[in-house]
């Protein structure tokens, strides 16, 4: 599994190390607070891309730690700056008139949503069951699917895919992200 996207990879000029092993992946799990999703996981045990834009998970110096937990905290901390300006899902209920009741709910079930690891830039793959789980792009409070697994998103950010091919019910809706798209 994976040979194309490492192929196709590979043909972008993407570099790789040597897969991760599974005494570092859980090094670097608990460095980080995380659990790396199936699908990621046995990615980056294949082989980890290390070109810009990609994250070296097997640097533990101070520097990359910082940086790589605050890409990891990004996404929790743009949405708590602008819980105002995040859509509001109809099931959750009548939007309050009220923008410091809607920054308090937004920020609550913050705190219950699955947290997020980073693949490439500001492409996030959630922590959830699903071994297998959509890639989610984030920028600010503009939250979309960027794959329906990661082997789409690869096709779709280094490929000849486009975003529009997504088939959104083969997607499992993530807790939280998925509401506030």
């Amino acid at each position: 599994m994976y040979k194309d996207c490492f192929n196709l990879l590979r043909m972008k000029g993407i570099e790789f190390e040597k897969g991760l092993t599974l005494d570092e992946l859980k090094q670097i799990e608990m460095i980080y607070q995380i659990e790396f999703p199936g699908s990621l996981k046995e990615f980056l045990m294949l082989a980890m891309p290390v070109s810009k834009g990609f994250y070296n998970w097997r640097n533990i110096q101070e520097d990359n730690v910082r940086f790589i937990k605050k890409v990891i905290n990004k996404p929790l901390s743009d949405i708590c700056n602008m819980a105002g300006e995040v859509y509001w899902c109809d099931d959750w209920g009548e939007k309050p008139d009220d923008e410091k009741i809607i920054s308090k709910e937004v920020i609550a079930r913050l705190k219950e949503a699955p947290k997020l690891v980073p693949i490439y830039a500001h492409r996030y793959i959630p922590i959830v069951l699903d071994e297998n789980p959509p890639v989610i792009s984030i920028h600010d409070t503009d939250i979309i699917y960027y794959g329906e697994n990661l082997e789409d998103y690869f096709n779709i950010e280094f490929g000849k895919k486009t975003q529009d091919t997504i088939q959104f019910q083969n997607i499992t809706p993530v807790p939280f992200w998925s509401d506030i798209m």
